[in-house]
């Protein structure tokens, strides 16, 4: 869930520089912490001062334990690399179904008014069809649909204190795939009569 944090604040850093910026010390806090629920995100902010002593105590042990395996891992990376070398994997196609995408809420949908806020979860997981079909004129679509609203949590920082707020975001999630097939468009009446009009006269740019 690190990463989602991550995500989250990646939406703060390209807001509009108009307001006033969320203090650093309030990102490096949620960037530093792990989050899986809107009520931890409560808890965190409520707790700031423990919070940040948890946050430095758990860099220092991610930088001791990364710095003790880096070289075990970058050996077994080029084992990895040398194995893949030699052997070919068969392609198997990525058939039309409903699959789990990741699907990023848009700041607008919660408050298209205000720059500086962050939310969380940034993104969300919703079912969707995807997949390739045989031919080309097929396509992956959907069967049938449905809205999903789910709730997240909107941080603000009012009078030098986060404020947690719950919004509703609405999506659109599919049920079932279909394959069906992609008609070329046929052309008009009139563009048959000035394609032949210029194959008859020998033009080669547009007549119009």
């Amino acid at each position: 869930m690190r990463a989602a944090a991550w995500l989250l604040l990646a939406g703060c850093f390209c807001t509009a520089a108009e307001e006033a910026p969320l203090p650093r010390e309030l990102l490096e806090l949620l960037s530093g912490s792990e989050i899986r629920s809107v009520s931890d995100l409560q808890r965190l902010l409520e707790t700031q001062s423990v919070a940040n002593e948890v946050m430095e105590e758990t860099k220092h042990r991610y930088r001791k334990d990364v710095s003790h395996s880096l070289p075990d891992l970058k050996r077994a990376h080029t084992d990895t690399r040398r194995r893949r070398s030699t052997v070919l994997e068969e392609a198997l196609p990525a058939g039309c179904k409903v699959r789990s995408v990741v699907y990023e809420i848009p700041r607008s949908a919660v408050d298209a008014s205000a720059a500086n806020f962050l939310l969380w979860p940034s993104c969300v997981e919703l079912r969707r069809c995807t997949g390739c079909c045989n031919t080309g004129n097929m396509r992956c679509s959907a069967a049938r649909t449905h809205t999903r609203t789910v709730k997240v949590a909107k941080v603000e920082f009012v009078r030098r204190r986060p404020k947690l707020r719950e919004v509703q975001v609405s999506g659109e999630e599919e049920e079932e795939e279909e394959e069906e097939i992609q008609y070329a468009r046929r052309p008009s009446l009139m563009e048959n009569i000035l394609g032949r009009l210029v194959q008859d006269i020998g033009l080669s740019g547009p007549l119009l």
